[in-house]
């Protein structure tokens, strides 16, 4: 979240008022609560969940009308990880499924986590330690960075190879998720398709988190963990048009939508063609892993030995994906 300087001027003076009893202090108690949104994410769910299940009090998952297993894999993991709680809710769009799961959840600081985020060990102890550190009669709001890792463990996009997706804010009714419309003066998606989403300005609707004026706007240098954004390639067509659908008002499945788009825009005959087209456009936009941002952890040099997801190439370029 990018504040003009003014801003977190004014932020940094308001963000007093609890000291001064003008506001009143953080409603919940102490601890971290993780939050989950999860839809047909089966692929990392479980890795997921493990890599943040000593570091957090508790994790609440809201699976929002998965169709690949992944509810099956909440509830067997329910009965295992202590502070695990698994709901359901009719699939919605982000902001409603955000505000739904926050509203379950139970200690001061809330960590916005997503299903296909997979923690470091040190990452994220380093980050849990520095949340629980800060004075607790004052609000907060955090952006701590991920690694991105998509198409396999060995790639990123070259734009997008560090994201502040990760949110950590203090948990109050001051705090919450609201849709948020915004226009691009150029088209903002990484891989450029025949076609493609519109000609600028294009506007997207995404959630953001609106906050009371003396909430603090504080850094994290840190790297928390990765997105391991390695999926099957019908997820990544998926993701693609996902926004564009939301924008037309998230009417139907999605399925069917970018099924809709993709024969009208690309002539493909059905999803399967059309992830495969997608999916070549997409590796052909990837550059290798750049080796300053560090070697791999252990969890996810292991997640990466049993992927079945790999780059091809050709003449030294990429121009595909086997899975």
């Amino acid at each position: 979240m990018k504040i003009p300087l003014y801003s977190r001027l004014i932020r940094r003076v308001s963000s007093l008022l609890p000291l001064s009893g003008l506001v009143p202090p953080p409603p919940k108690p102490e601890g971290i609560s993780a939050m989950l949104r999860v839809w047909n994410e089966k692929d990392w769910l479980e890795d997921s969940i493990i890599s943040i299940k000593d570091h957090v009090d508790e994790i609440v998952a809201v699976d929002t009308g998965s169709t690949d297993g992944s509810l099956e894999i909440l509830e067997r993991l329910e009965g295992k990880v202590k502070g695990l709680k698994v709901f359901r809710m009719e699939r919605g769009s982000i902001w409603e499924s955000s505000k739904f799961a926050s509203d379950r959840t139970s200690f001061r600081w809330l960590l916005k986590w997503d299903a296909d985020f997979v923690a470091s060990a040190d990452g994220m102890d380093g980050f849990a330690a520095h949340l629980r550190s800060l004075d607790p009669r004052l609000y907060y709001y955090i952006n701590p960075k991920l690694i991105e890792l998509t198409g396999d463990f060995g790639h990123q996009l070259p734009r997008m190879r560090v994201r502040g997706d990760i949110e950590a804010f203090t948990s109050s009714p001051a705090a919450g998720y609201v849709r948020v419309d915004r226009t691009y003066e150029k088209d903002p998606y990484p891989v450029k398709m025949p076609c493609g989403p519109g000609s600028a300005p294009y506007r997207l609707s995404f959630e953001g988190v609106r906050l009371a004026a003396y909430y603090r706007i504080t850094e994290y240098d840190g790297v928390v963990g990765y997105h391991v954004n390695v999926k099957p390639a019908i997820r990544h067509l998926l993701g693609y048009f996902y926004s564009q659908w939301l924008a037309e008002g998230g009417r139907g499945r999605l399925e069917e939508y970018a099924a809709e788009q993709a024969a009208a825009r690309w002539g493909a005959a059905g999803l399967s063609q059309a992830a495969e087209m997608y999916m070549a456009a997409y590796a052909r936009a990837l550059s290798p892993y750049d080796d300053k941002l560090g070697p791999l952890p252990g969890n996810i040099r292991a997640l990466a030995a049993r992927s079945g997801y790999r780059v091809v190439y050709r003449d030294g370029r990429p121009v595909g994906r086997v899975e």
